[in-house]
């Protein structure tokens, strides 16, 4: 604190002086004398403006030091003192160090111009709205995005739904009503543009006062477009992947049907039993392989087929009479498609063979099927309900030929079957899935 003579600038009295400084070395020398030669202008300026105006003023100085910026800030107030008859008679200088609220504020600008840089170089758009859906807060990108489209000049204080397609305007108040109610809501948006449209995945989330009373909606809209055409093109190529995979399958099933019917032309001119029968097995063959591609066509499942679904519709297919039943218990298990063929030529020799042998001339009967899974597998028991296995037959090591396939078809498959009981026979299957 400082009192000056307004007419000759010399200091009358200060409180506090530079520990290498005296008292009487500074009492009555011109306050100049001790202002650096960067400020000494604007000090004689500002001095010279109280004594002509009468007014107080207040100036801020910088002057160097020892803290991390190497500077400190001053702020002098300069007073102009009146004797009892109104004359000005001193000039009181308070000089305060707020360098402390200067590195403060400097870094608070800091952080804001930080914060500012990485909300304004997103793609993504930023904004806030209060309770009465009215802008408090945006971005660059939205200012982009409504360029055209501000009535007043100004974004700040319009209504949000100003800027948002009328249509969508009812969809939008439910979710900001849930989000003032306390919600987290994520939200998929689209927009159209002269070009097309344009997607943006959107969060809406409350914001709080210091009371954690809720005063408005963050909201943060990630543009997803490219994502969403990327998607849009995979799903365009899955399904006409799709479609050439039915019509792949279709082809398949039609040509085998093709080769079958030939063989059954062949089959009808022929007279020797065992070569018509021959061919009769191979057909019946071929169109329990020609149903493994009609079920994938079908049922739009190109990789599997459903194990239960196949054995009921190849029963179907093979019975000899409608008497004839199948029980098929347990659960359903799925093949890819490199095991169908085998699974289905193996299912097709057990149930010939119990219609060949078991079912031959009966008029009711009935198979039993069960399946249960475990962990990368399942197992298949299968059992008739008449019949017998030939004793002098080793199932391991048969040479009919239907037993062999039933071995080879195991074999592709890489599972194991047992024969665990003669009469009824039954046989216990075991496949790996994986």
């Amino acid at each position: 604190m400082i009192l000056i003579d307004p007419k000759t600038f010399q200091i009358q009295f200060i409180n506090k002086t530079h520990p290498s400084r005296r008292l009487e070395d500074i009492i009555g020398k011109e306050v100049f004398t001790f202002i650096t030669a960067e400020h000494i202008d604007l000090y004689k300026q500002m001095l010279h403006e109280v004594v002509s105006n009468l007014k107080p003023t207040t100036i801020d100085l910088v002057g160097n030091s020892e803290n991390a910026t190497g500077k400190s800030w001053y702020r002098s107030t300069v007073t102009p003192i009146f004797d009892e008859s109104g004359n000005l008679e001193n000039i009181l200088v308070v000089s305060n160090d707020h360098t402390t609220a200067k590195l403060k504020e400097i870094e608070l600008a800091n952080q804001e111009k930080r914060l500012f840089a990485i909300i304004n170089n997103t793609k993504d758009i930023i904004l806030s709205i209060d309770k009465n859906l009215n802008i408090t807060e945006y971005n660059s990108v939205f200012k982009e995005i409504t360029v055209g489209m501000v009535k007043s000049g100004n974004i700040k204080n319009t209504p949000v739904l100003d800027y948002i397609d009328a249509t969508k305007h009812e969809h939008l108040k439910s979710i900001y009503k849930k989000t003032l109610a306390g919600e987290n809501i994520i939200d998929i948006e689209k927009f159209v543009i002269p070009q097309g449209f344009l997607y943006y995945e959107t969060s809406y989330n409350p914001i709080f006062d210091y009371d954690k009373e809720i005063i408005g909606i963050s909201i943060f809209s990630k543009n997803i477009t490219d994502r969403i055409l990327n998607e849009q093109k995979l799903q365009n190529s899955l399904k006409d992947r799709e479609i050439l995979l039915a019509e792949i399958h279709h082809r398949i099933k039609n040509n085998l049907a093709l080769i079958s019917s030939m063989l059954h032309l062949k089959e009808m001119s022929l007279t020797n039993e065992e070569a018509k029968h021959a061919l009769s097995e191979s057909r019946n063959r071929i169109k329990s392989t020609a149903l493994v591609h009609e079920m994938l066509y079908r049922n739009d499942r190109f990789q599997n087929i459903s194990v239960k679904e196949y054995i009921s519709e190849l029963f179907e297919n093979v019975k000899l009479n409608p008497s004839i039943e199948l029980i098929l218990e347990g659960d359903d298990e799925v093949l890819e498609l490199d095991k169908s063929p085998s699974f289905g030529l193996l299912m097709h020799e057990l149930i010939m063979n119990s219609m060949k042998h078991s079912f031959k001339e009966k008029q009711i009967g009935k198979l039993n099927i069960e399946i249960t899974k475990e962990k990368n597998r399942f197992n298949l028991k299968y059992r008739d309900c008449l019949g017998k296995f030939p004793e002098e037959v080793d199932f391991n090591n048969a040479t009919t030929t239907g037993l062999i396939l039933i071995q080879t078809f195991i074999e592709q498959l890489n599972g194991t079957i047992l024969l665990t009981s003669k009469e009824p026979p039954t046989y216990h299957i075991t496949i790996p899935t994986h």
